[in-house]
């Protein structure tokens, strides 16, 4: 979890009162960040990877106002759409929104904390700069309206920022060390990104580096924001923290409208409207509390709330990305109702639990994998069509899809484990060869028979690249699992567009269909950028306890796993 650090004194200019150790120590626990410590007059803390908005002073000062009850309730900003913005980007960062801040007071600490907020919202939101990046740059010093371009690496200087020299783009990403660091996002690429204002002045190369010749200083009175992404929506979260925090040092925000091939874009700061049912507080915390009580402990969290019967409306700020469910309200009423005031109750006697034998089944497995020389990875279920099918050169199953997903990255429930170890792979191309991988987990398919109408299934998945791997190198795994299980089992021959014709097999155990094995089709290999060979196998470990109902596998009976 990002590690923050801010000034005590920044701290109280921005709350407007003499803060000491003591209160720090008491009320950051209860916005979940954790005291490291004290240097000097600075504070270190640790804050969950959920709340952005605590990344700096300024967010971390307008929770503390909450929870201090100096200023209760929504934080309303003044914003008004402010200049146009044109996106002409290339197709692999194709998105870019904008946003400016007005009447900024900034000093020494105001810019650190400027640039600590970029860098923990990189680090964490950007995925390393790859998914999302931030620049920053002094208004008065550009010419609208701005420009998301492409351009000739070689044919475009400009002064990078910490350098007094201009270099060209290329350049750049061999001498600058951001450019260092940060290159290999686009070096691959024919031309780079470019921001530029009508003038044709270079503001910045996202993701790498911004013009020294808009640099943010502490004469800064006004600040243009720009945030570059491959996820629209994870773009959109961030410019809003960064707008948002950086409001709380100055007078109004100014939306920019960016027009794009398809779409316009522009920074939505509306608040969303949710409800809570006060009798959802008792039943998930054991809190009783009245609408009244519920919806004074939400405005102490910086929400707008009020009571309406038995039922307290809510408004979030758009600040707020870690707020998704009426459950997520519940934790912010027990939050201001303060932890360390919920009285603690002795639970009653129970039995003696004991761990499931599917647990007990899969732990058997993850250790037999490993003994075979592969590495246990761990991939969300949470995963995308794209993923599973598309590149996967799969059909399409009936597949459980959210009805509201916040990133295009996660919008449907994983039916097969294979596709996520072949993109695991396609991000370790620069690893050294072979590599083997494993994932134990469960999957989700559509199972009208069940209640929920959704059957979950734990599956054992293990793939294998190298320059001269086959079917055999994948067949001798799945048979060294199954004599250690003491499992009979044969193959027959498949037909799956997943897999090269003639290299694919059904690993059937008593008649039923276990498990799937075989090479991996080369234009699956093309759709994931992999240059080596892979081979694959997935078996339904909840298949294989089944059979074992009706007759325990002959290595597992009467041993405790």
């Amino acid at each position: 979890m990002p590690v923050c650090e801010v000034s005590m004194s920044d701290l109280e200019k921005l709350i407007g009162r003499r803060l000491d150790v003591e209160t720090i120590e008491e009320a950051l626990p209860k916005l979940k960040c954790e005291v490291e410590g004290f240097e000097g007059e600075v504070v270190v803390y640790e804050a969950t990877h959920d709340r952005p908005d605590l990344f700096s002073a300024e967010g971390l000062a307008r929770a503390l106002k909450g929870l201090l009850q100096i200023e209760v309730g929504l934080r309303e900003f003044k914003w008004r759409e402010h200049m146009i913005a044109y996106n002409e980007g290339p197709s692999y960062r194709p998105y870019v929104l904008l946003a400016t801040v007005h009447g900024l007071r900034l000093d020494d600490e105001a810019v650190k904390q400027m640039m600590q907020l970029q860098e923990k919202l990189h680090a964490t939101y950007g995925r390393g700069r790859k998914k999302v990046s931030i620049g920053i740059y002094d208004l008065s010093k550009v010419e609208p309206p701005i420009r998301y371009v492409e351009a000739d690496p070689d044919a475009v200087r400009f002064r990078p920022l910490d350098f007094d020299e201009e270099m060209s783009l290329r350049e750049i990403l061999k001498r600058h060390p951001k450019g260092q660091q940060y290159g290999h996002l686009i070096a691959g690429e024919e031309r780079y990104p470019l921001l530029v204002d009508s003038r044709g002045t270079v503001l910045s190369m996202p993701p790498i580096i911004n013009s020294e010749d808009t640099r943010v200083t502490e004469e800064t009175r006004d600040v243009l924001i720009d945030v570059t992404a491959t996820d629209a929506r994870a773009g959109a979260e961030v410019l809003t923290v960064v707008a948002t925090s950086l409001a709380e040092r100055g007078e109004w925000i100014g939306l920019v409208r960016v027009k794009g091939r398809e779409r316009d874009y522009v920074l939505e700061l509306d608040p969303r409207s949710s409800e809570l049912e006060v009798s959802l507080v008792e039943r998930l915390a054991g809190l009783k509390v009245t609408a009244e009580e519920a919806a004074q402990y939400l405005r102490m969290m910086r929400f707008g709330a009020a009571p309406k019967g038995a039922v307290v409306s809510v408004l979030i700020p758009a600040y707020r990305l870690d707020i998704l469910h009426p459950v997520d309200l519940v934790e912010e009423v027990v939050m201001g109702y303060g932890y360390e005031n919920l009285v603690p109750e002795v639970p009653p006697p129970q039995h003696a639990g004991r761990e499931d034998p599917m647990e007990r089944f899969s732990r058997k497995l993850r250790e037999i994998a490993a003994g075979l020389g592969f590495q246990e990875v761990n991939n969300y279920m949470l995963t995308n069509k794209e993923v599973l099918y598309t590149r996967m050169n799969a059909p399409e199953l009936p597949t459980v899809e959210l009805a509201n997903p916040r990133q295009e990255t996660f919008t449907c429930l994983r039916t097969w484990l294979i596709p996520q170890l072949i993109q695991v792979l396609s991000r370790s191309k620069h690893a050294e060869y072979p590599q083997r991988i494993f994932e134990c987990g469960d999957v989700a398919l559509i199972d009208e028979s069940e209640d929920n109408m959704v059957r979950e299934e734990r599956r054992l998945a293990l793939a294998i690249s190298d320059a001269k791997v086959t079917l055999t190198d994948i067949h001798a795994v799945v048979d060294a699992l199954m004599r250690l299980l003491g499992l009979s089992y044969s193959l027959a021959s498949e037909e799956h567009p997943s897999f090269i014709s003639g290299r694919c097999a059904s690993i059937i155990v008593e008649g039923v269909k276990v498990g799937i094995m075989g090479e991996i089709h080369p234009q699956v290999l093309v759709n994931w950028g992999l240059e080596k060979p892979v081979v694959a196998a997935e078996i339904s470990l909840t298949a294989l306890m089944a059979l074992g109902r009706k007759r325990a596998p002959r290595q597992l009976r009467g041993q405790k796993l």
